[in-house]
């Protein structure tokens, strides 16, 4: 243990029996100005006794930060990952890895603080970091690359509508790079891929959304590569649906060349490129797709199984929903649904709504399921219409209503 090391663990130490011994941190949940007073306290003490550029001390900042956010000052959290990251940098050089967390961190609290440009930079820093690491066309790009892409889709909900759409391009450039890589190296696990693919296509589904909701606005090119690539004009959802479609497909292929890979996993990435269909109301195409993974399951005990657990009750398509599947929000409302063997959804009416209820928001919430698909019920082998009870959540209705 070098000395400087075992400063910091001694100190550190010392700060978390203190901790332990106070009375009111022991008896009750930390709070965020708590935890912000203690990160202080430590980051004060280290730098007291080490130095102001102890490795210790980034992410000590890293959770300052952090804690600065829960408390909801978003300016505070980033000049904290601003010092951390400079920390690692002095520490481990300019390109360094370590940099990523603190990267993000920026990126999210600059959307925050309504700085969509300075968030764009720090996840282009992020970005040309691992270029300079692995080189832009090496399978060691598509871990960050996934990290990217999470990042522009979920902040979708976040921004602006003509943020939001530039959020998309960002997001389909970064797509078609993981696209690329995953192409050319085939030699990549196709368990490891299979959500890589499934996620650039859930990407083109937003677009393809966007664009019918919205259009496409006139200033649309943008790069996280210093404008070098430029968005075409000529996007229409039709090509979306076309690159949506084509990434699923490769994960059926890339099955398809693997001999130990399993008819479930053949079945499951068929169902994708059927609930795909679905999503873009292709219905024979749909049946066509979804009847060859109902078909290649085994026709055994764990088979029929699957069969009923895949097939045997309409399932939602969880990309078509306002929130995408992806909700913490307490499901407090029951809406009963007629879903056609098309996938398509038909006459939806809330048990029992609450008064509190606005017209708005019921008109919200009726046009985000109708804007749902479901992969339909199967009976015998054929698509066929059922009623459902779905569960919906009321505080989606007002997260709906505020896009801007």
């Amino acid at each position: 243990m070098n000395s400087g090391y075992k400063k910091w663990y001694l100190s550190s130490t010392t700060l978390i029996v203190g901790l332990l011994l106070n009375p009111f941190i022991s008896a009750q949940e930390p709070t965020a100005s708590d935890a912000i007073t203690n990160y202080i306290r430590a980051i004060d003490t280290i730098e007291s006794d080490s130095s102001a550029y102890s490795r210790e001390l980034a992410d000590l900042y890293l959770s300052l930060g952090n804690a600065y956010v829960t408390s909801g000052d978003f300016a505070a959290a980033k000049r904290a990952f601003q010092r951390g990251m400079q920390i690692e940098r002095v520490n481990l050089g300019l390109n360094s890895l370590a940099q990523t967390p603190y990267l993000f961190s920026i990126a999210e609290t600059e959307t925050q603080l309504g700085n969509y440009t300075e968030s764009q930079a720090a996840l282009e820093t992020l970005y040309n970091i691992n270029v300079e690491t692995h080189g832009e066309s090496s399978p060691a790009m598509l871990p960050v690359l996934e990290q990217l892409l999470d990042w522009y889709t979920d902040s979708y909900d976040q921004l602006s509508r003509s943020d939001a759409y530039k959020s998309l391009i960002v997001a389909e450039d970064i797509g078609e790079r993981m696209y690329r890589i995953l192409s050319n190296n085939k030699a990549i696990n196709p368990s490891e891929s299979a959500e890589q693919y499934r996620k650039i296509s859930h990407m083109h589904y937003m677009i393809a959304r966007h664009l019918e909701e919205y259009g496409e606005p006139v200033e649309s090119g943008f790069s996280i590569n210093n404008g070098q690539q430029v968005r075409s004009q000529e996007s229409s959802s039709h090509m979306h649906f076309r690159r949506g479609k084509a990434a699923l497909e490769e994960r059926v292929k890339s099955l398809e060349q693997q001999p130990d890979a399993s008819m479930t996993e053949k079945a499951l990435a068929l169902i994708d490129v059927g609930d795909w269909y679905t999503a873009f109301a292709q219905r024979a195409s749909a049946k066509k797709t979804y009847n060859l993974a109902y078909e290649l399951l085994p026709d055994d005990e764990n088979g029929n199984t699957q069969r009923q657990a895949l097939f045997g009750q309409p399932t939602l398509i969880a990309y078509t929903a306002a929130n995408r599947g992806q909700t913490t929000l307490p499901q407090d409302l029951q809406v009963t649904v007629t879903v056609l063997s098309s996938g398509s959804t038909r006459n939806p009416a809330i048990i029992d709504p609450p008064e509190s209820l606005s017209e708005r928001a019921l008109n919200s919430i009726y046009k985000d399921i109708r804007n749902m698909r479901f992969r339909p019920q199967w009976v015998e082998g054929k698509p066929t219409k059922a009623e459902i009870v779905l569960p919906y959540a009321s505080q989606q209705a007002d997260l709906n209503l505020t896009r801007k």
